[in-house]
């Protein structure tokens, strides 16, 4: 009896030792970062049986078994993987996992590590490491195109800090803002480029930077002693090539010095007015039919441009008599303008201006317009009073050849309206040639005149007095609103509306009287070689009654345009062969822009290019994404932390220095996503501490200690007995 005892305390004793050491490590490590306490567990050793159990029978009740244990042993040893409490620490690198998984780590040789302690940071070589044992953090590395592919292995996971983010080209450039329905126009002064001009009426002039200014027509009379001057008798006058910093006044420049050189003349100026007008001033030369254009590169005639050069006369070009003066239609300043960079596909910032012009002619004629209350888009009476005849003029060709005679058309009444004039010049252009001509009235109040059969010369005319149809009493105002779109026609009509067979054409617009337009005009500057113009920079917005955007107004088929306009332009006129950047092509949406009483701040709100950037911070979502934040403003998927799961994460073994290891009982570890199949989600700048409580952990240490004096008294008893009992023999 007195062995055993002394064996159950001994055994009590080692049983006790072994808890005691257990929660002396858990206290020892309450500070320890994801640091995982030890819970001790005991069970008994086996036992002496004095005698076996007896079967209860008819006459005797039965007997237990009667077992004296032998002592305790340490049944486990078990790690406990509660979470423990969150620490902030305001340290990028600093990881915590809420939930279950491990962070593996690699000795760069093959071996895997496990830990639940996040204090990670960066190595020389970029390498997010544990500083302590430089074992580094697995993950996934994404792409160039910022994509993580599940094919690819895990490996270390590295932030390289020099690392660039490629140039975005700028595809679209978004508008906002008011354009303000209060606006009064400024006139153009001599300083404002020949880039951002519109007309008197808001409309842009379009020119671009390599368009020629010409003179294409014009004599000066200088009798005696020389006579009359053919300006143009060598061919059309280059005045000035534009550039992006051509102004008014160097218009002006060039074209006293031009026209000097082709007259001799010391006496001719050119000068801009306080109106924005360009001014002739002439001696006692005579200058007559002046006819200033611009062409393209291509030769293609600016048609906008020859019709501001008019000096009111409608006739399209210009007359200066002897000492006296003769200007120009009124040039305007841009209503708004705003600015911003885009970016080309090496990186490069390009400017970008878009001007904005309020649209200040009459609104374009409908089917039901008056005929004599109509107006061209300078606001000028076409001469169709109640009285007059409408007529084809002789000369034109409706397919049969030259008329010989004016053609009537109609005879205007108080009640007679556009439509009725549409209707009864379709009868008449189909009374000669192919009988398969249309004539069409467009929603900006035009004509379109197509012709699938005949090659036709249409020229309108009116006779203002009703006395007769002849070409002398023909007005000239009609026949500049009936000839090609913008073209300023002059009063003798010989261009007339030419359509080629198998096409359209489109005249100038009627305008409704005293009504303005609810609209505006832009034009956009963008940079671009000389040699190579870009693609259509000017439009229109109209706006709804309540100031919100509506539509683009019409297109070139006649059309109302919805879709936002693109603009193409090179901005270096470099092949990408050469060293050049490739051709932009920008959309841009004017559809957040309004029209209203408040002031105006339209303006470019954004655009989607981005110049080359340099890698700056780094940003850890919750499913261990790593963004990277670049020196441009664009944000790039760099890499993914995961997290390691164990179908017996109590089978693991300490490996010290915070580190668990695969056993035979753990598992094999399974690598995935943070927040996927019971992983927990990744917090950065925060920490898990120990799951040590230590109140716990002193309670338990009590219960050892007491345990451990007791056994110990055990072992004191026995030998006391033991002695007793010798003690008796002797």
């Amino acid at each position: 009896m007195t062995i055993r005892s002394l064996f159950s305390g001994i055994s009590g004793l080692q049983a006790q030792t072994n808890a005691i050491d257990a929660i002396g490590n858990n206290i020892a490590n309450v500070n320890t970062v994801g640091f995982r306490r030890a819970r001790i567990t005991f069970s008994d050793l086996f036992s002496q049986t004095l005698s076996g159990a007896v079967g209860a029978t008819a006459t005797q009740g039965g007997v237990n078994p009667r077992q004296i244990g032998l002592g305790v042993q340490t049944d486990s040893i078990d790690t406990v993987f509660t979470q423990g409490n969150p620490q902030q620490t305001g340290r990028l690198l600093d990881l915590s996992i809420r939930g279950s998984g491990f962070f593996q780590l690699t000795n760069g040789e093959g071996g895997s590590f496990f830990t639940r302690a996040g204090n990670f940071g960066l190595d020389e070589l970029g390498f997010v490491t544990k500083p302590g044992s430089g074992l580094r953090l697995m993950g996934q590395i994404a792409d160039a195109n910022g994509q993580i592919s599940s094919e690819i292995p895990p490996q270390a996971l590295q932030i390289d800090f020099n690392r660039l983010a490629d140039a975005i080209t700028t595809q679209t450039a978004t508008l906002g803002g008011n354009l303000s329905s209060a606006t009064q126009p400024k006139a153009a002064s001599s300083l404002n480029t020949l880039l951002s001009l519109f007309s008197d009426d808001g409309i842009p002039i379009g020119l671009n930077a390599g368009d020629t200014i010409q003179i294409s027509g014009g004599t000066y009379d200088t009798s005696p002693p020389s006579g009359v001057i053919d300006l143009v008798a060598g061919g059309n006058q280059n005045v000035v090539t534009i550039s992006p910093t051509t102004n008014l006044a160097d218009l002006a420049n060039s074209l006293r010095t031009t026209l000097r050189n082709l007259t001799g003349s010391t006496q001719l100026e050119v000068s801009v007015d306080s109106a924005g007008r360009i001014r002739f001033e002439n001696g006692d030369e005579v200058l007559s039919d002046l006819v200033i254009t611009a062409v393209d590169v291509n030769g293609g005639e600016k048609s906008n441009v020859r019709g501001l050069f008019n000096d009111g006369e409608l006739d399209g070009n210009i007359d200066v008599a002897a000492n006296s003066f003769a200007q120009t239609s009124a040039l305007r300043q841009a209503d708004a303008t705003t600015s911003t960079n885009v970016f080309d596909s090496q990186g490069n910032s390009r400017t970008v201006i878009t001007a904005f012009g309020r649209d200040t002619r009459n609104i374009p004629a409908a089917t039901d317009s008056l005929l004599s209350a109509l107006v061209d888009e300078d606001d000028r009476d076409p001469a169709m009073t109640v009285g007059s005849d409408v007529v084809i003029a002789a000369g034109s060709d409706l397919g049969g050849g030259a008329l010989g005679a004016d053609l009537a058309v109609l005879t205007v009444t108080a009640t007679t309206t556009l439509e009725d004039l549409r209707a009864a010049l379709e009868t008449q252009v189909n009374s000669q040639g192919a009988a398969d001509k249309t004539v069409t009235l467009l929603e900006d109040g035009s004509f379109r005149v197509s012709s699938p059969t005949d090659t036709i010369n249409v020229r309108l005319h009116t006779d203002p007095d009703g006395a007769g149809v002849g070409a002398a009493s023909t007005s000239g105002a009609l026949t500049r609103m009936f000839a090609g779109r913008n073209m300023g026609i002059d009063v003798a009509g010989t261009d007339g509306l030419m359509v080629t067979a198998g096409t359209t054409a489109e005249t100038n617009t009627f305008h409704q009287d005293d009504t303005i337009l609810n609209s505006w005009h832009y034009q956009v500057v963008v940079p671009h070689s000389v040699d190579d113009p870009p693609s259509t920079t000017v439009g229109r917005l109209v706006f709804l009654g309540n100031g919100n955007f509506q539509n683009y107004g019409i297109d070139a088929n006649g059309n109302v345009a919805t879709n936002n306009p693109v603009i193409t332009f090179d901005p270096d006129g470099t092949d990408p062969e050469n060293g050049g950047v490739d051709s932009l092509t920008i959309q841009f949406d004017f559809s957040g822009v309004t029209q209203n009483a408040s002031t105006t701040s339209a303006a470019i709100l954004s655009q989607d290019g981005s110049p080359v950037g340099r890698l700056e911070s780094i940003d850890i979502s919750p499913d261990g994404t790593i963004t990277g934040v670049f020196s441009n403003g664009t944000t790039r998927t760099l890499a993914q932390i995961l997290v390691a799961s164990f179908a017996n994460e109590g089978g693991l073994m300490r490996r010290g220095e915070n580190l668990f290891v695969g056993s035979a009982n753990s598992g094999e570890p399974v690598l995935g996503s943070p927040g996927t199949l019971a992983r927990g989600d990744i917090q950065s700048s925060e920490l898990e501490l120990s799951n040590v409580d230590i109140s716990e952990e002193f309670v338990n240490l009590i219960l050892a200690q007491r345990a451990f004096q007791a056994n110990a008294r055990v072992i004191t008893t026995g030998d006391n007995v033991l002695n007793e009992l010798v003690n008796l023999i002797q």
